[in-house]
């Protein structure tokens, strides 16, 4: 699966990539993220914590910088399993692009080739890249907020309307799981 997001923080170009490429301080912006282990400059260890519809799942990601061209580009490559709640593997190749935008804002350009292996991968697309978008905005609005004098919403219209629906989902989704697994008396 594909992921596809662009957004522009209100730093510059050498401020941003000073950020993104610190494991650390990326971390603290990510939703899911419970710990980060640097290993060396180029290999890190990550624990996730993640619920998607009625299935959660921790994983453990071994992180890889394959290419680091600063302040412009990077590519990471994860893979992981889960160590808790839903059995299941993960591997994504994620590009991030800078560039430098107007009025002395970057511009972030990020594409996230995923597979996911397991009880997640059953959940469908549609319902994992919905998950990755509700995550990557709440991500890029706390990147906004550490590196940006702007204020960013807490949460948008849109935000709150794929709340809703991913809300609404996730019952129907309850719902019918419990129907197929619980076996009439």
């Amino acid at each position: 699966m594909k992921i596809e997001e662009t957004f522009e923080v209100p730093a510059s170009l050498e401020r941003v990539w000073d950020f993104i490429a610190d494991p650390r301080k990326m971390a603290s912006c990510l939703p899911s993220v419970e710990s980060v282990e640097v290993l060396d400059d180029t290999h890190y260890k990550v624990v996730v914590k993640q619920k998607v519809g009625f299935i959660s799942a921790t994983f453990q990601i071994q992180t890889e910088v394959l290419e680091k061209q600063a302040p412009f580009r990077m590519v990471l490559s994860n893979k992981g399993k889960t160590i808790a709640g839903a059995n299941g593997t993960l591997k994504s190749t994620d590009t991030i692009t800078l560039k430098a935008a107007p009025n002395q804002a970057t511009e972030v350009h990020v594409v996230s080739d995923l597979t996911l292996g397991g009880q997640l991968a059953i959940l469908g697309a549609k319902l994992i890249e919905a998950k990755s978008k509700e995550l990557f905005a709440e991500a890029t609005a706390n990147i906004k907020r550490q590196l940006g004098s702007v204020s960013v919403p807490a949460q948008t219209r849109a935000g709150r309307t794929m709340a809703r629906l991913q809300s609404l989902l996730q019952t129907l989704k309850s719902l019918v799981f419990r129907r197929w697994m619980v076996k009439p008396e």
